[in-house]
């Protein structure tokens, strides 16, 4: 295994691979070696492997190298979010001109083995496709869907996924969506050529809603491939509105906005979240929940955007 720092050569051996794979960690050991497990036992075509550590000192890197000796890992010196550790990833991914899909992974997941196949195989046949995805379920219970993609309500900036919490309905036949999540999101690498990578100002919350929107915009489709599935180790319980998601949810909105929004829309688009707002502080009642909103909007409207939480506000 080629272990890597950010200062070291920017060009990766040649493996032959047609599907790239980035998946990220940051201090979660355990959970990133069941994922690469997962991995491991994927049917061909095998992707070669990128882990991507966000500065972990949880001993993942160490631990990884000594399980997983083909898998390459790019160790960054400090966590620089989700949008820009995955786009190091895929720019060196994307040094080797054999790659021809990219796709990019959660750590907490467990992923059935002809997925990537299945995956790989409908963009071998669908030359309009941008993107695609599989069908995620929650890890447990494992037949309750947590994403069939998503929906954009673009005049709300609402991003509400497909099925959440719902069985499966029998779901066979590809369909377009509006986006599909990034804890498993399967990209085109000519696509990521033309439209460019993860928009960096995000950090994380609303990225891969964004990026599936350009392509769109630029005439490309995303599908569900509901054949293949994935498992996300989630919690059912959703709701869990920590300081640090209201923070970057609320400001990666009204950056959303300003991309993709029309000024029309923004009656609609203030009193909904407004509504929201006051229905997560009913239930949350914490005061850095607060700090965090009046924080994410002063970001906002200043233009700052990357990363930029409150670092007491980060553990709440």
């Amino acid at each position: 295994m080629k272990s890597i720092d950010s200062e070291s050569a920017k060009v990766f051996p040649h493996k032959g691979a047609r599907v790239g794979a980035v998946m990220l960690t940051w201090n979660q050991r355990e959970m990133t070696l069941e994922g690469l497990t997962s991995l491991s036992g994927l049917d061909e075509p095998r992707p070669r492997v990128i882990l991507v550590d966000n500065g972990s000192h949880d001993g993942t890197i160490e631990a990884v190298h000594e399980k997983f000796p083909d898998v390459e890992i790019l160790g960054l010196p400090e966590n620089i979010g989700f949008c820009a550790a995955n786009n190091r990833g895929a720019e060196l991914l994307m040094q080797d001109s054999e790659i021809e899909y990219l796709v990019f992974l959660n750590n907490d997941i467990e992923i059935e083995k002809n997925a990537i196949s299945l995956l790989t195989a409908f963009m071998d046949s669908t030359p309009g496709a941008s993107a695609c995805g599989p069908l995620i379920f929650f890890h447990e219970p494992p037949e309750i869907i947590w994403a069939a993609g998503g929906a954009i309500a673009a005049d709300l900036m609402w991003f509400p996924p497909h099925l959440r919490g719902r069985r499966d309905p029998g779901l066979h036949r590809p369909r377009q969506v509006d986006y599909i999540h990034g804890c498993s999101l399967f990209v085109r690498r000519t696509v990521a050529e033309r439209v460019g990578l993860f928009d960096e100002r995000f950090f994380i919350y609303h990225d891969e809603v964004d990026w599936c929107l350009r392509m769109k915009k630029l005439g490309g489709e995303i599908w569900l491939v509901p054949d293949a599935h994935l498992f996300h180790k989630v919690s059912l319980a959703v709701g869990q509105h920590s300081p640090m998601m209201i923070y970057y949810t609320s400001r990666n909105k009204l950056l959303f906005w300003w991309k993709h929004g029309r000024w029309s829309d923004l009656p609609k688009f203030y009193a909904f979240h407004l509504w929201k707002l006051i229905r997560i502080f009913a239930r949350v009642r914490n005061g850095w929940a607060y700090l965090s909103l009046g924080k994410a909007l002063i970001d906002a409207f200043s233009g700052l955007f990357g990363r930029g939480h409150l670092d007491r506000a980060r553990k709440g």
